[in-house]
């Protein structure tokens, strides 16, 4: 019986996708497409229900889609996207513990996908046989009119009176039939394709499972190897003397990078923390890009270093107290330096304004923040690196929902608009953003004046004015075309404000 259903879902979710998704921007249909799906999946999967990471990314699916709605910018958009391609991984093997495990998986499984429904559907499925022996009976019907239709156009081009006789009888059949094979093209026919091998892609899982997840193997914690193969050298002094070799060079490598570290760190807080003053003549482009940029290698520098020599034995040996102790202060410290960046990152927005990058190192910085907590357990409770990758990949995408849902560009333009003229925006950027922020920027268009001299983001032949007049013409006459399934009300919102101001 269920299986009957999951037909019939295969082909209704053909009909929603080809229809919400035809010729259409991403909006409304989003939610309409995920509502179906993630209600579908529940009902044939059950059992996913049980996973706590497949509930997150049922929620992420809802959630990104149903924003979306809202604003519908093309960080959200990707993420949805994202979330939906998890999705089919986790459902089928919920046991799936990392997210880079569900997509090599997902791809996998949609690579042997024409397999996958030869093997559910044709063997699996009534209706599918039933749907066989109809089409039978109707390519019995229809070839005969098609061969019917073949003569008459044949005996229609070459005996006239045939012609006018039919041009009278048969014209409005003919007119209406010319119509149906108008509207049907290769497009549409793609696009019926794709929707049926993505749904089956979903509803459908492999019986013959030679694609199941290999990181259900993988522990959280180290185990200690107590061969001689775990070592790689070999000495008349036996294995002991290893370790603590590797624990000595370990433990001096780290102290001294502790101390270059240290010396950093109170050369930041004395002159970035507090009594940083900001100059013409300082360059603080490349004060917060380049030395932001080594910053951060520097820190991944230090977790790779970290990585290394927790990664196995070394963890157990009696004596690394007091190299564990200087992991946890090199730790620490690069917790005060990512203080740092982010206060670098502040006084170059207090000067020259926000833009995408800038919010996006927050966000890059606030990850690594939580890699470095994650690391720190990592040592202090014997964790191996599939725990690291395992809980970090989770908190990738927990984080990036999370950072998609606000109306980034809307933000930006709000916050640039009020602190223009003390800090520098860059008009070049300013009509760049998403078509929602254009009345904010018309209703202060003195920004606009600017000299293309002082815009270093994108070069635009005409003046800053008439490009922005030129993009609200472009998104007045395109928004009229989409349908109710393109809708979302930041668009929406932009679009009645330019009709009621008419073309002025």
């Amino acid at each position: 019986m269920k299986n009957n259903i999951k037909f019939y879902l295969l082909l209704v979710g053909t009909a929603i996708f080809t229809f919400v998704f035809w010729k259409q921007s991403i909006g409304i249909n989003s939610l309409i497409f995920s509502v179906f799906l993630v209600s579908s999946l529940v009902y044939l999967f059950p059992e996913s229900l049980k996973s706590k990471n497949t509930l997150i990314v049922y929620s992420g699916t809802i959630i990104t889609s149903l924003v979306i709605t809202i604003h519908a910018s093309s960080l959200l958009i990707f993420i949805w996207i994202l979330s939906l391609f998890f999705l089919q991984a986790l459902v089928h093997y919920p046991k799936i513990k990392t997210l880079f495990s569900g997509g090599i998986t997902g791809l996998v499984s949609y690579i042997l996908l024409p397999m996958l429904l030869h093997e559910n559907i044709k063997k699996d499925n009534k209706v599918f046989k039933k749907s066989l022996k109809i089409f039978k009976i109707i390519r019995f019907i229809i070839i005969p009119i098609i061969v019917l239709w073949l003569f008459y156009w044949i005996y229609k081009i070459a005996v006239p009176e045939f012609d006018k006789l039919t041009n009278t009888f048969l014209g409005k059949i003919n007119i209406w039939i010319s119509d149906i094979f108008e509207n049907i093209s290769f497009g549409i026919l793609f696009m019926i394709f794709w929707a049926f091998i993505t749904m089956g892609w979903y509803f459908y899982k492999r019986k013959k499972d030679n694609i199941r997840p290999r990181d259900e193997q993988f522990s959280d914690k180290i185990k200690r190897n107590r061969g001689k193969e775990a070592f790689r050298f070999s000495t008349p002094a036996g294995l002991k003397p290893l370790l603590k070799y590797e624990n000595t060079i370990a433990t001096i490598l780290i102290i001294s990078v502790n101390a270059l570290l240290l010396i950093v760190n109170y050369l930041d807080i004395t002159t970035i923390w507090f009594n940083f003053k900001y100059t013409i003549d300082f360059d603080l482009k490349q004060f917060v890009h380049e030395g932001t940029y080594l910053l951060i290698f520097s820190i991944l520098l230090s977790m790779i270093i970290m990585l290394f020599y927790f990664r196995a034995n070394l963890n157990f040996y009696k004596k690394n107290k007091i190299l564990k102790i200087a992991a946890y202060i090199w730790i620490f410290q690069n917790l005060i330096l990512l203080i740092s960046v982010i206060i670098r990152n502040l006084h170059y927005i207090e000067h020259f304004a926000l833009a995408y990058l800038r919010i996006g190192l927050f966000f890059f910085l606030s990850l690594v923040i939580f890699g470095l907590i994650t690391l720190l357990l990592k040592i202090k409770n014997n964790k191996s690196l599939f725990y690291l990758i395992k809980i970090n990949s989770w908190a990738l995408y927990i984080g990036f929902v999370i950072f998609a849902i606000p109306d980034w560009d809307t933000f930006i333009a709000k916050y640039n608009l009020k602190k223009y003229p003390e800090a520098f925006v860059e008009a070049s950027y300013m009509i760049t953003l998403d078509e929602k922020t254009y009345p904010m920027i018309v209703q202060n268009k003195t920004l606009l004046n600017q000299s293309s001299d002082l815009n270093s983001y994108r070069y635009f032949a005409n003046s800053y004015d008439v490009e922005l007049d030129k993009k609200i013409k472009k998104f007045m006459k395109k928004y009229p075309e989409k349908s109710w399934l393109s809708w979302n009300y930041a668009d929406y919102k932009a679009y009645k404000y330019f009709k009621e101001k008419g073309s002025n």
